[in-house]
């Protein structure tokens, strides 16, 4: 009688447990692949809300420098006209209420752009230059090539925006001077000019009050001195990385 092969008999019983282990293994595959396109959303969220904030910060740089700069110009520009007008020209209202209409304009403009405008120190310095050469007062500007943090950056242009603004109109300058030097850890602004009267006061003012708030949000300190030539000099300190003074 030939021999016959032993048949192994598999149970119901027997095939449950692999069949549990490939369940679980596909759940697991299931849960990770679902964890994955969550974790692919949320990075395609993130990158679509990065791409949008780099396009709203470059659209607060054109702004800026496209129409911030010019509206800056136009209204000392305006401001000079009213002043040169005579005292009983018709063209004195006109020429006030275009002046305030620029302010306005501007300060609406800045009131868009802060929340994502990065001011341009260089940008700043340039226009101090040119529009002090439009209205026949030399202008020299010294600058150090050290690396400033943004915000340091930022404050300085705008002490230098201020600075030039206070010049053309509250002095006769023939000579500005801006310079910009970095010892020790700090950032040392002076903007100096020949054209005030050795009479009056310095250093009142809501425009210098909101320059001294700005410096020491970023631990520095800003101040005035006018000798008795007639030279009136703006200084501001700031630490070069703001409110680090190592």
């Amino acid at each position: 009688m030939p021999h016959l092969p032993h048949i192994a008999l598999v149970t119901p019983l027997a095939l449950l447990a692999p069949l549990a282990l490939l369940g679980t293994l596909l759940i697991a595959g299931l849960v990770v692949l679902v964890m994955r396109l969550r974790r692919l959303r949320v990075m395609q969220a993130e990158a679509a809300r990065q791409a949008a904030a780099e396009a709203r910060e470059q659209f607060g740089r054109d702004v800026h420098d496209l129409v911030s700069s010019r509206l800056w110009l136009a209204s000392l520009r305006s401001e000079l006209a009213y002043r040169l007008a005579d005292d009983d020209s018709p063209l004195r209202p006109a020429l006030a209420d275009v002046v305030q209409s620029i302010r306005q304009a501007s300060a609406d403009i800045r009131n868009v752009t802060r929340s994502f405008r990065d001011v341009s120190l260089a940008s700043e310095l340039a226009n101090a230059r040119a529009v002090l050469h439009a209205y026949g007062t030399d202008c020299k500007v010294e600058a150090t090539e050290a690396e400033l943090g943004d915000e340091v950056s930022a404050v300085l242009a705008i002490m230098v925006r201020e600075a030039v603004t206070n010049v053309l109109r509250h002095s006769r300058a023939t000579l500005c001077t801006i310079e910009i030097v970095v010892r020790g850890g700090v950032a040392t602004l002076t903007v100096a000019n020949d054209g005030v009267d050795p009479s009056v006061r310095p250093g009142d003012g809501t425009g210098l009050d909101n320059l001294r708030n700005r410096a020491a949000a970023l631990a520095g300190t800003v101040g005035t001195v006018l000798d008795p030539d007639g030279w009136f000099r703006l200084i501001a300190e700031i630490p070069r990385r703001g409110g680090d003074r190592r």
